[in-house]
């Protein structure tokens, strides 16, 4: 057991900044946006050896961790450190990216099972995208109420949770829409990486009523333009079980080396 080491929560993150910039640089690949911020607002706990924050963790919903960091230097003790502390916690299950060796190289050692739960991909190639009827749009002011009913009907989301989040989005411009006539067919979002500069998630929601016909595809690819228009280069990522969305991600030219997977703990 690592005895001399302690486990406190972490009320304010910027004690975290010099850890978190030390884990980004490990990364063999761009992190997931969409997990980034599960991960920002999971519950953070700081690892500590002689009053000195050594490494720290994230605990999300269900009590699973999804992020687990300690520095180079007390690798050493990382196993140990970790079996104490998913002990302590109780943790039973846990998402740990392919992308993320630290984590990765330490979980596997206590994993009783794991499962892909998440593709991420990034663009490898270009490809033709047969023009689809319709204008795509910038998503100003005026448009979030409607956008927000939209997304509540293709998705099924809280409007509530939607309005912040396709606000944020609107007053970074980084989200659109096709619309054709008073109908909107879908939305796409390009999200510049807060911690990745040269990368942007990119991503789209089709109607149900436009769905199998080629529309996700569409907005993929005109999303993976404007990416690349701001010089960023596209990533995104699906459940694996979201057979439509990941066909339509490979029509657009991305390819996954890299996933999310659920493990469970001994």
């Amino acid at each position: 057991m690592a005895r001399n080491y302690m486990f406190k929560e972490i009320a304010n993150t910027d004690e975290l900044t010099e850890l978190r910039n030390e884990w980004l640089s490990t990364l063999t690949s761009p992190q997931d946006g969409m997990w980034e911020s599960f991960r920002n607002s999971g519950k953070e706990w700081g690892i500590v050896q002689d009053n000195e924050l050594i490494g720290y963790s994230s605990i999300g919903e269900n009590n699973q961790l999804i992020q687990f960091y300690i520095s180079p230097k007390h690798l050493g003790k990382g196993e140990s450190i970790f079996k104490e502390f998913i002990e302590k916690l109780s943790i039973e299950t846990g998402i740990v990216g392919t992308n993320n060796p630290c984590y990765l190289s330490i979980a596997l050692n206590f994993a009783k099972e794991f499962n892909v739960n998440t593709y991420l991909f990034r663009n490898n190639y270009p490809v033709y995208i047969e023009e689809k009827e319709g204008e795509l749009k910038e998503c100003q002011n005026e448009d979030i109420e409607k956008i927000v009913h939209f997304c509540h009907y293709s998705m099924g989301a809280p409007k509530e949770w939607l309005a912040g989040y396709i606000k944020d989005l609107t007053e970074k411009k980084e989200i659109f829409y096709l619309e054709h006539g008073d109908e909107i067919i879908g939305t796409c979002e390009v999200r510049k990486s807060t911690t990745a500069g040269d990368f942007a998630d990119i991503g789209m929601v089709v109607s149900p009523d436009y769905r199998r016909k080629g529309f996700g595809t569409y907005l993929l690819n005109e999303a993976k333009k404007i990416a690349i228009e701001w010089k960023k280069t596209p990533i995104c990522s699906c459940e694996k079980d979201n057979i439509g969305s990941i066909k339509s991600i490979h029509n657009s030219g991305f390819v996954s080396m890299y996933q999310l997977l659920l493990i469970s703990f001994n």
